[in-house]
């Protein structure tokens, strides 16, 4: 009798749980570069990297291009980024420059739905070219937080977007 009793429990509950765990369906972003493709190679952006949350797209994204879809956690938050002004990714070699970007707004994103990170003058702050630096406080988080092994050796100033090489006191 007990034991009947719990499966109709079991039954009755059952539906009620299947409601609260919205969806099976797994959250992505993707990185969405809208700096314009074509024209002259020197003055394209390709994004070197990118950050949100708990998720770093690591593979550049060309001007005009989307990054794969990367799985990620709900949430919101700034996503991050790096660019690569004048750069080609199919060099092999690094970038000559990079400058830390994030977006202006936090991002959000729920459970089963895929996150559209744009990268733009438009939609970050960071740019010296679009005269949009960051503020000390944000170029520090994002070059010692964020991406430091990119900044390492270098300092970086945000008011001119430019990294210089950090010197020894020591050297001649």
């Amino acid at each position: 009798m007990k034991i009947s009793l719990c499966l109709r429990a079991v039954w009755f509950i059952a539906p009620l749980l299947a409601v609260g765990c919205e969806t099976s369906d797994p959250t992505s972003a993707v990185v969405i570069n809208e700096y314009p493709a074509g024209g002259d190679p020197s003055t394209a952006v390709t994004v070197y990297k990118a950050w949100w949350s708990v998720a770093l797209f690591a593979d550049p994204v060309a001007a005009g291009q989307a990054s794969d879809s990367v799985r990620i956690v709900p949430g919101d938050d700034y996503a991050y980024a790096l660019l690569a002004p004048g750069w080609d990714p199919t060099t092999g070699t690094p970038p000559p420059a990079l400058i830390p970007v994030h977006t202006v707004v936090r991002l959000s994103v729920e459970r089963g739905n895929t996150l559209d990170i744009a990268i733009s003058d438009r939609a970050t702050v960071g740019n010296c070219s679009a005269n949009s630096p960051l503020s000390a406080e944000d170029a520090s988080f994002i070059v010692e937080r964020i991406f430091p092994g990119e900044f390492a050796g270098v300092v970086y100033d945000p008011a001119t977007c430019t990294a210089v090489p950090v010197t020894d006191a020591g050297s001649d």
